[in-house]
């Protein structure tokens, strides 16, 4: 049985098409975490001469709840603080909201700066489906996104975010 050259040109055309758009969409996609990555890090520490792997950030407002920052805790664990560095928490709202964001935060993220969220990190995240705050980012070496998320909900929901942060640090060199 022969195919009619009309179907096969039909086909062939459909399928450029497909390829052409997710062409596209992977461009835009990259930009976007390219602007993610080049905010990041402009923060991250030129003088610390063993990089961690990963790159931390998180976004929040002086309207977070302590409860809710309960993810840094995860951040500061002796497994991964080696592994992960975070970099820069920004944050949503007044400038004033500074001295309010600081009294929420554990002791030892006061060496970690405190700066105003930029606009396309906020666009980039809207974009990702965060709508709230707080949320963890993190980027690889090669800025690359691992890993957004808001804070969880639910001590089930912590203990997920705990095994996931604990698989991105697994390394085989370690």
């Amino acid at each position: 049985m022969r195919i009619p050259t009309p179907w096969v040109i039909a086909f062939l055309g459909v399928s450029l098409a497909g390829v052409s758009i997710d062409a596209v969409r992977a461009k835009r996609n990259a930009s976007g975490s390219a602007s993610l990555a080049l905010s990041m890090a402009s923060f991250v520490s030129a003088s610390n001469a063993t990089p961690a792997p990963l790159v931390a950030a998180v976004l929040l407002q002086a309207a977070d709840c302590t409860g809710n920052l309960r993810m840094l805790n995860l951040l500061h664990r002796r497994d991964v603080r080696s592994a992960i560095s975070l970099s820069v928490i920004w944050f949503v709202g007044a400038p004033g909201d500074t001295s309010v964001i600081r009294a929420l935060l554990p002791a030892w993220t006061k060496a970690v700066p405190l700066r105003s969220a930029p606009h396309d990190v906020m666009r980039e995240l809207a974009r990702f489906g965060h709508r709230s705050t707080p949320v963890l980012l993190m980027l690889d070496n090669e800025g690359r996104i691992r890993l957004t998320t808001q804070s969880p909900r639910s001590a089930r929901e912590f203990a997920g975010l705990q095994r996931i942060i604990t698989g991105l640090t697994w390394s085989e060199e370690r």
